[in-house]
């Protein structure tokens, strides 16, 4: 089964409306479960995951209990640095928590990094590659990958966020960086369980600024495009052993 999970109603509403034969469930007296099929792949699509803790948690259960085979995270992001602009779409090429600090309290630990684990998640190439090109076939917008800073502290406080591109990591990265507050906790957890995971979103706003309403208008128009590249990477993965590398 695949997973698609959003941060709100917004996030995943286009993928419930391509399930078929949907049926719904209530996880941990709290989460609702819509499970349906696209392109004759399982498909479970969650809603209301906020922060990383949350998504971590919520994403490492959902694995064990439905036997979950890849993680698709949906939604929005901030631009912290780069050329982006307001809906642009933007895939994962590696995601980092961005409010982890042991670096004083286990040897060898860097700033984000949950000590003993990797400080970066890295999205596997064929996986990456294949939702790349699905991009490329259904989008007209322009696509870009990025690294994703996620974190679960307020994502307009500029003075934060000014306080994690000083990191030195942070600093020599000549990709696109965005921030978001729940993509590193899902991407931990398919970690831990041997299962890929890719971050794919749209681009709200510069950090530490508020979403217009023709900017949200905007998103909402993109979430269409980014939803049919969506489906079309179900497809080829139905096609495909990839969710097992």
């Amino acid at each position: 089964m695949i997973l698609i999970i959003g941060s709100n109603h917004d996030d995943v509403l286009y993928y419930e409306s391509l399930l078929k034969n949907p049926r719904e469930e209530v996880v941990l007296n709290h989460y609702h479960l819509i499970i349906g099929t696209i392109a004759s792949e399982e498909v479970m699509v969650v809603q209301d995951v906020y922060t990383s803790y949350v998504s971590g948690i919520l994403a490492s259960y959902l694995i064990n209990k439905y036997v979950i085979s890849l993680v698709i995270n949906v939604g929005r992001c901030e631009l912290v640095r780069g050329g982006l602009k307001v809906g642009d779409i933007v895939v994962s090429e590696a995601n980092i928590f961005a409010d982890v600090d042991q670096i004083n309290v286990v040897k060898g630990t860097e700033l984000g990094q949950i000590p003993n684990h990797p400080r970066v998640f890295h999205t596997p190439l064929p996986v990456l590659n294949t939702m790349n090109n699905c991009l490329k076939k259904v989008s007209s917008h322009m696509h870009y990958g990025a690294t994703f800073l996620s974190s679960s502290f307020f994502r307009q406080n500029k003075e934060y966020v000014r306080n994690l591109e000083k990191d030195t990591y942070v600093q020599s990265l000549s990709q696109n960086i965005v921030l978001d507050g729940e993509s590193c906790g899902i991407h931990l957890a398919c970690f831990l369980n041997d299962i890929p995971a890719v971050t794919v979103k749209v681009v709200e706003a510069k950090y530490g600024e508020y979403t217009t309403l023709d900017h949200y208008l905007l998103i909402l128009e993109e979430y269409a495009s980014l939803g049919k590249a969506v489906a079309n990477f179900i497809g080829e993965i139905s096609r495909t052993d990839m969710e097992r590398m």
